[in-house]
């Protein structure tokens, strides 16, 4: 059904006069479309509003720089397998001369453009000539996925699961390659530094409306605590048998000495210094099944105190020198100032020690940018575009801007129940990105999707795997995590079945 929307010149040409005579609009977009990812559903949504009839002009391989992985027919066909286009042109001219040929009414192009009209003037200009109105767009941002569903049906379980295994495929991904370099995770040290975050989970029944004020009342069953933050990093590390250290700080209260008893009794090497003034961040989540009702924080956001600052550095001279990789995980609630950046880079590079950071700022402000030279940096779209000061231009172009702003050597822009976006150079082909879906769409708890897909990318990172291998690992841990309430650990064995799973015919558990 797709292939019958890629045209030839005559025909597309046919159709496009036919549609214009009978007063509706034609809508021109053009690209290469190598992997179909949200920000180009994100464009053809938008530009598909803009008129009748959307037609998607597929660029030509050019020369063996170029990013197209696929050949052109292929990216054809994706994309006409897409429900808001309605027929697909493989250009055979240069784009200037089809839309000369084709007059459409609109012309859209990504929101990037606009700030270099001067290289697309020949592509303006025939726009004008034929009558027609160029519009710069990247469509409605969006973070959430808009569709509703009580969870996962067969077919979408299969679907997610072929589609990243056709991901993996493409790219020469063994599984069989990524099992095998599990059992050498046992031989890395890492070191992660960041913010300790403990998570209460309260288990709840409704009640109803209160009569006595229009408020819901619940009533407790029980609960249960977590270790979170930074310090799940570091538990999901040494559950992946990785030789672990971890340095934070933490409050002189309850949720502290349980942060410390709890990465000592998991055989995390764990440097807990102590501020008085500071509690351990601590968050409750009340919950009704597994819907959560409401979070409730008691935490503290200012920089650690001199003293303190100064006790860490002092632990990271001594540990970064017998580390494979050091990992920050940045909170935003203080621990990570800027001379302990500044310490880890400077510790890191004299040893020759990887650095993997994320940073999250899902309820305050923060900035990854800060983050300079780093071989992984993992942020979410909206921390990504935050950096950047640009909620406008294209997925693309974000990965683009922020890898070379950070001068990291990998990007991996998450998208939450979507996927990944992975942007890197290619010693070949120089920059180019890749889409790797999520295998989960409708997530039980996302808490710790971030935080385990750090932990493995990085581990794999650090065992010789490239940048997509370790995110395709990267991504099976995510979806375990998000497969179950509370942020746990996963282990080397879950990882094993998992990938079993993801290779046979049967409905895999955690959905995967």
């Amino acid at each position: 059904m797709s292939e019958t929307k890629i045209l030839s010149l005559s025909e597309i040409k046919s159709k496009s006069e036919n549609i214009q005579q009978s007063g509706k609009t034609v809508v021109l977009c053009y690209g290469h479309f190598n992997v179909i990812h949200p920000g180009h559903i994100r464009f053809l949504e938008f530009a598909k509003s803009q008129g009748d009839e959307l037609i998607v002009a597929i660029r030509p391989e050019l020369n063996h720089k170029e990013n197209s992985f696929f050949p052109q027919l292929d990216r054809a066909k994706g994309v006409a397998n897409l429900s808001m286009v309605d027929s697909v042109y493989p250009l055979q001219e240069s784009i200037s001369q089809f839309i000369e040929t084709l007059r459409p009414n609109l012309y859209v192009k990504g929101r990037e453009f606009e700030r270099i009209k001067a290289e697309i003037s020949d592509e303006i200009a025939a726009t004008e000539n034929s009558g027609g109105k160029i519009l710069f767009s990247s469509g409605d941002l969006t973070y959430s996925d808009l569709s509703f569903s009580n969870g996962q049906t067969k077919k979408e379980i299969f679907g997610r699961r072929a589609e990243f295994i056709a991901t993996c495929n493409k790219l020469d991904i063994s599984f069989r390659k990524i099992c095998s370099t599990l059992d050498t995770f046992k031989d890395l040290r890492v070191l992660v530094v960041g913010d300790t975050i403990v998570d209460q989970f309260v288990s709840c029944d409704t009640m109803g409306v209160s009569s006595e004020a229009p408020v819901l009342a619940i009533r407790e069953l029980g609960s249960e605590q977590f270790l979170g933050g930074a310090g799940i990093v570091a538990k999901h590390m040494r559950a992946l048998s990785a030789q672990t250290s971890f340095i934070s700080v933490v409050g002189k209260d309850l949720p502290g000495d349980y942060a410390r008893k709890n990465l000592e009794d998991f055989g995390v090497e764990s440097h807990l210094f102590t501020e008085e003034d500071r509690p351990t961040t601590f968050k409750i989540r009340y919950m009704v099944e597994n819907q959560k009702l409401l979070r409730v924080s008691r935490l503290k956001q200012h920089q650690l105190h001199e003293e303190t600052e100064k006790k860490v550095i002092e632990k990271l001279y001594e540990i970064i020198p017998h580390v494979n990789a050091v990992v920050i995980s940045d909170f935003v609630y203080g621990v990570i100032t800027p001379k302990i950046i500044e310490t880890i880079q400077d510790v890191a590079r004299k040893n020759n020690v990887k650095i993997f950071g994320d940073l999250q700022c899902s309820s305050q402000v923060g900035d990854v940018s800060k983050f300079k030279g780093f071989e992984l940096l993992t942020p979410t779209e909206k921390e990504a575009r935050i950096a950047l000061h640009d909620h406008t231009s294209g997925l693309e172009q974000i990965a683009t801007d922020l890898k070379k702003k950070t001068e990291s050597r990998n990007l991996a822009i998450t998208l939450g129940n979507r996927g990944v976006l992975v942007h890197r150079d290619d010693q070949i082909k120089g920059p180019r990105s890749e889409y790797f879906p999520a295998l989960v769409k409708n997530p039980i708890d996302v808490a710790g999707a971030g935080d385990s897909f750090l932990a493995g990318s990085t581990l794999a990172l650090c065992s010789d795997l490239d940048s997509y291998e370790a995110v395709a690992l990267g991504s099976i841990l995510a979806a375990i995590s998000v497969g179950r309430v509370g942020n746990l650990p996963i282990s080397v064995d879950e990882v094993s079945s998992a990938i079993d799973r993801l290779s046979s015919n049967s409905i895999p558990e955690y959905s995967l």
